[in-house]
């Protein structure tokens, strides 16, 4: 599971940011700004991020951080991110890609939930999601406890969103979606199906029901809806599949990594055998390979 253009509306969001007193994260020993899509005006070193994130949050350790230094710039480069920034029309599909979405109307019913009253159907699903992928990134716990804390804690915030879409004959949810909301972004923070209900379009249902929920906003270039940066780890097409039903696009971007001394001297000596890696079952040389990948794609 489109092309590149240049929206005007992006014009009042492409604000450049120096780090100082930006917010940063700590995700899989890596530092990133929470606000993603916005880029920094200059390249900051690694001391200068652990520095800065150090400010704000107990230690955690990272090996590297990234950032970018410009966002949806008119040339193609090797770093993008997955956007809709216009309205939701289904009449520019033709009429097999919208019999897609018709189909999803059909056989699943989408609606906002309050995730704390329907936390074990909620985790049926994420469980059921994992089946799907390639055991090289498959968790290999998934407990109860953790998934109810960590919806707990995105429940106390405003900003996130919770959906699920149920399978009309019997009722079952069988998918949830996260939105969050960053100013003028709204990311699809999280999206997970069970694979057995999928060929009922149950992606569709979830992504066409927010779309339409939003779609004032879009016309009115309100708000910007984000998958995300391009994926490193996980081998999916998920990306392709909102730029071909939904009318999003890639909005490229400068990409920035940066390393901790001596990770980027060990990242350096092994660039050689990223081809080497790529394939590996081994979930250490997996991310060892993922690490390179994501290195190939910096802005030198």
């Amino acid at each position: 599971m489109v092309r590149e253009k240049i929206a005007d509306s992006m014009n009042t969001i492409k604000q450049n940011y120096s780090g100082k007193g930006q917010e940063w994260k700590c995700y899989q020993y890596c530092y990133i700004r929470e606000d993603y899509e916005k880029p920094l005006s200059e390249q900051l070193s690694f001391k200068q991020i652990k520095t800065e994130f150090l400010q704000n949050h107990p230690k955690q350790k990272a090996f590297f951080a990234q950032y970018i230094t410009d966002f949806d710039v008119s040339e193609p480069t090797e770093w993008w991110f997955t956007i809709k920034d216009d309205a939701y029309d289904l009449s520019k599909l033709n009429s097999k890609k919208r019999y897609e979405i018709t189909k999803a109307h059909k056989f699943c019913l989408a609606e906002e939930i309050n995730p704390i009253e329907c936390m074990e159907e909620l985790f049926d699903v994420y469980k059921e999601s994992f089946s799907a992928y390639p055991e090289k990134y498959r968790p290999k716990e998934i407990l109860f406890e953790d998934f109810t804390k960590y919806i707990y804690k995105l429940h106390e915030s405003e900003n996130n969103e919770f959906y699920a879409t149920r399978f009309i004959e019997n009722g079952k949810l069988i998918g949830f979606l996260i939105i969050n909301h960053k100013g003028k972004y709204i990311g699809l923070a999280q999206q997970k199906t069970n694979p057995i209900f999928e060929k009922y379009n149950s992606n569709a249902s979830l992504i066409d029901f927010v779309l339409t929920k939003y779609n004032e906003k879009l016309k009115q270039e309100e708000v910007v809806f984000t998958n995300g940066s391009r994926s490193i780890k996980h081998e999916t097409n998920f990306n392709a599949y909102l730029e071909k039903y939904f009318g999003f696009r890639k909005a490229y971007a400068k990409f920035r990594v940066v390393y901790c001394f001596p990770f980027g001297i060990i990242v350096k000596i092994l660039k050689p055998f990223r081809k080497l890696l790529e394939h590996s079952n081994n979930p250490f040389l997996y991310n060892i390979y993922c690490v390179l990948k994501m290195d190939s794609f910096a802005n030198k």
